[in-house]
């Protein structure tokens, strides 16, 4: 369909499409009018050309249930990050996507003029698009193809996220054909890549993904013409971490965690990425599942060493990690007070020996007192010696043995 055809098209006997802004291998994307609300709109198509090629029935198939379910998604989120779906019109035996239209061009087509961003003009980007998966997230929703390209980017800096086509909802059928990975490999999770479902998880490693292209110029694993090639590098690769992201730099390495467990969750991610635009050092709470959190993990280019001090395992809290190297800070409590720190029970055999030995020494200096009482007859003041039970006074430090702290000192990297 050229230009030129579709001034006298209606769709819908509603929507007018104007102009061709967009097009790929199956579909194409128009500016259109909604001639009964007199406004601007975006018109998805599926191209008549795809629909009739030889040979391409399933995956013509499979692009009709997708722009059908970008619709159905689309519908269910309304938010200021996210682009709105209007309407679902089926015309010519094909759908085609009523959406907001956006006076923009996508992020991949402003790094490609302009090269690569700022750290600070990228968190706030990353921040707009963080919240508007925040609130698919809510909804059920994973988009499984965040990239530069399903970013929009205003002239007044908005930002908004586009193409819900290979997004699944909690309830939705699975839609890839068997054998079939949905998303692009360059920003795909390690995860996915390995064949695991796409997650929230999976979406917030493509945010730090893009995050990672926008600053250092190419993707975290780089870019290659083979998919097999790159999706292996995915797969079974670690991130370099980033040298031109200055105070972003921690945050897209927690971003780009290779455990879903260890990544922030979207609505974290994006008050992180808030507080690098505005200037300030980014916190990031780990999420549940990577341990117990009673703190925040403050993140900087420095800080990974101390992050993990504020996770501890099971429902153990920051004080409890910190108390048993504290209590040994200092002599032992008044009253043979081992009591306070019965750091754990492993250590008790260890102490009934050391009593078994403390007793047979008693035992030896009582015999040996009774041979000095016995040899010297001195005055009954000579029990004196019964004093000498009091290298029993070592009971208390022997007790409190110093393996209970390296306990929590190598509990606490499990992050």
């Amino acid at each position: 369909m050229s230009p030129s055809d579709s001034e006298s098209l209606r769709i819908g006997n509603r929507y007018r499409l104007d102009e061709r802004i967009g097009a790929g291998a199956m579909g194409a994307v128009w500016r259109g009018t909604d001639e009964l609300l007199n406004r601007t709109v975006a018109i998805k198509e599926l191209l008549a050309a795809a629909v009739s090629a030889a040979g391409a029935a399933d995956a013509v198939e499979e692009s009709r249930q997708r722009i059908l379910r970008e619709g159905r998604i689309g519908a269910r989120l309304q938010h200021a990050h996210v682009i709105s779906m209007f309407d679902v019109v089926v015309h010519d035996e094909r759908p085609w996507l009523v959406m907001e239209y956006l006076p923009s061009r996508s992020l991949a087509a402003v790094l490609g003029e302009k090269g690569p961003m700022a750290p600070r003009e990228a968190a706030a980007i990353g921040q707009q698009v963080a919240d508007g998966l925040a609130a698919a997230h809510a909804a059920g929703v994973v988009h499984r193809d965040i990239k530069p390209g399903n970013v929009l980017i205003a002239e007044d800096g908005r930002a908004k996220i586009t193409d819900f086509g290979v997004s699944r909802a909690v309830d939705d059928v699975q839609l890839t054909r068997t054998g079939m990975i949905a998303g692009t490999p360059a920003f795909l999770a390690p995860e996915v890549a390995r064949g695991q479902e796409p997650t929230s998880a999976s979406d917030v490693f493509a945010l730090g993904a893009t995050l990672y292209a926008a600053v250092e110029g190419q993707p975290p694993f780089g870019l290659d013409d083979n998919a097999y090639a790159l999706l292996h590098k995915v797969a079974t690769g670690a991130v370099r971490p980033p040298t031109e992201a200055g105070p972003l730099t921690a945050l897209l390495m927690r971003l780009l965690s290779n455990e879903p467990e260890e990544r922030p969750t979207a609505s974290q991610a994006r008050d992180a990425l808030a507080a690098v635009a505005a200037g300030r050092t980014p916190a990031v709470a780990v999420p549940e599942g990577a341990g117990s959190v009673t703190g925040t993990a403050v993140l900087s280019v420095g800080a990974g060493a101390a992050a993990p001090a504020a996770v501890t395992q099971g429902p153990r809290t920051l004080s409890e990690v910190q108390l048993p190297a504290a209590a040994f800070t200092g002599p032992p409590p008044a009253g043979g007070g081992g009591g306070p720190v019965p750091a754990a029970a492993a250590p008790r055999p260890r102490r009934n020996r050391r009593m078994i030995v403390l007793l047979a020494l008693i035992a030896l200096l009582v015999v040996g007192a009774g041979v000095v009482i016995g040899v010297a007859r001195t005055s009954s003041d000579t029990p004196a010696a019964a004093p000498a039970p009091t290298p029993a006074a070592p009971i208390p430090t022997a007790a409190p043995t110093t393996s209970a702290a390296p306990r929590t000192t190598t509990a606490a990297p499990t992050t």
